[in-house]
């Protein structure tokens, strides 16, 4: 392959051409780019089971339709940088494309650009420093979620001035995320900072991103159980799930020592365990379950009702979530004392429960902020009710923004190959 690309009259010349070419043969992708309109050649990556890391910069030229394309993509975990990011980096498992170009039509086939392509074996160590630098910038990032998403697209789209003004707005909407640099101060994190960002990654690029891809699979194989066609993908992705740790996970070191798996590797075993679960004549669902799920969304579904519902029907609710109940291996005395510890350790304060029940489940703003919230803030931190309890509540009312984890469902991730969190 040819060494530098830049759009010339050559026809072979496009930075399309290395792009795909490299992109085909890859099966992880890593790419960095502060202009963002481009979503053939991702959606085309991602349908062959390519897995993406998406750094893109939010400004005014960067298209929140676009974004739209390709975001809740089980394969794409999207960061972004807001400003003094002006790196072009396309990384293709030990290949890369290093230059001037941004994904964008101009940037891959119709500018003039400078684009060095390194996919030789002497290009080996050059490549890891780029690699290096990638990962710096990713770091420095922040997670892309559907409420900053909205936020991006409503200020790109209300503005119509000069880009000094657009970026300010921009990022009065978004927040500032920028990368370290010269500067000591930009290097500089708050403790809240950096635990609501390893919680946004935690959840929005592991858990999601993992359970979003079983979800994909199953529903692409059509392996689905008729009798469970009405509680929704994500709960049936779930069952699938607690069929899989009842059936193949005989020990904690069948999940701890499980490989790491490439996106090929793990769409084998859930096909594979995918056609026994269709199959098997005991689905291993709970008796319960169903009622479980009924009351969870009864009782905390609505801000209405959640607001009137009483002591009794709170502690209902809390005990039909799987992630509460397992706290029993914590006290004595079994699910009666599990309810008398939490109301206890809550001060028996039902209002404050409910307001910070209320707060988490429907709130408004980014989901991560009122999860952390209610993890870490002393204020509206509620005892015996951990992350675990959180994602499965959250993603039992609304799957479409979260789907329901616990941390059984982490472990089995972690069994088929994903590299998430278990604990």
């Amino acid at each position: 392959m040819r060494k530098i690309y830049s759009n010339g009259p050559d026809d072979k010349d496009f930075v399309s051409k290395p792009f795909t070419k490299l992109m085909c043969n890859a099966k992880n992708l890593y790419l960095a780019a502060p202009y963002f309109t481009h979503t053939d050649y991702i959606l085309e990556a991602v349908q062959k089971g390519k897995k993406i890391q998406l750094l893109i910069g939010l400004n005014e030229a960067t298209s929140p339709k676009s974004l739209s394309e390709i975001f809740n993509n089980a394969n794409i975990a999207i960061r972004y940088l807001t400003t003094r990011f002006h790196a072009k980096i396309f990384i293709f498992d030990n290949s890369a494309l290093l230059g001037s170009s941004n994904l964008t039509d101009g940037g891959l086939i119709s500018n003039r650009e400078a684009v060095i392509c390194l996919d030789q074996p002497q290009d080996y160590e050059t490549v890891e420093e780029i690699r290096s630098l990638f990962l710096e910038l990713w770091d420095c990032a922040e997670v892309l979620t559907q409420e900053k998403l909205n936020a991006f697209a409503n200020a790109h789209g209300s503005i119509q001035k000069e880009y000094a003004f657009i970026q300010k707005s921009i990022e009065d909407a978004v927040g500032k995320a920028e990368p370290t640099n010269i500067n000591i101060k930009s290097r500089s994190r708050t403790k809240e900072r950096i635990f609501l960002q390893d919680l946004q990654r935690i959840v929005y690029e592991q858990y999601k991103s993992s359970f979003n891809e079983v979800t994909d699979i199953l529903k692409r194989g059509n392996y689905s159980r008729p009798e469970l066609s009405h509680i929704g993908l994500a709960n049936e992705t779930s069952r699938f799930l607690n069929y899989l740790r009842l059936t193949h996970i005989k020990s904690e070191e069948a999940w701890q020592t499980a490989p790491l798996r490439s996106p090929e590797e793990r769409q084998k075993e859930i096909e594979f365990f995918g056609k026994k679960w269709i199959l098997d004549t005991d689905n291993k669902v709970p008796s319960d379950y169903l009622s479980r799920l009924h009351i969870i969304q009864n009782i905390f579904g609505n801000p209405s009702k959640l607001q009137i519902a009483t002591q009794q029907e709170i502690t209902e609710g809390l005990m039909s979530l799987y992630a509460f109940e397992e706290q029993l291996r914590y006290v004595r005395g079994g699910a009666k004392n599990l309810a008398s510890q939490f109301w206890e350790k809550n001060n028996n304060d039902l209002n404050h429960v409910k307001e910070v029940l209320s707060y988490f489940i429907f709130g408004s703003g980014n989901f991560i902020e009122r999860l952390h919230d209610i993890l870490y803030n002393k204020n509206k931190k509620l005892a015996y009710f951990g992350q675990f309890c959180a994602l499965e509540l959250f993603g039992a009312i609304k799957p479409d923004e979260c789907p329901p984890i616990t941390g059984r469902v982490a472990r089995t991730l972690r069994f088929l190959g994903f590299d998430v969190k278990s604990s």
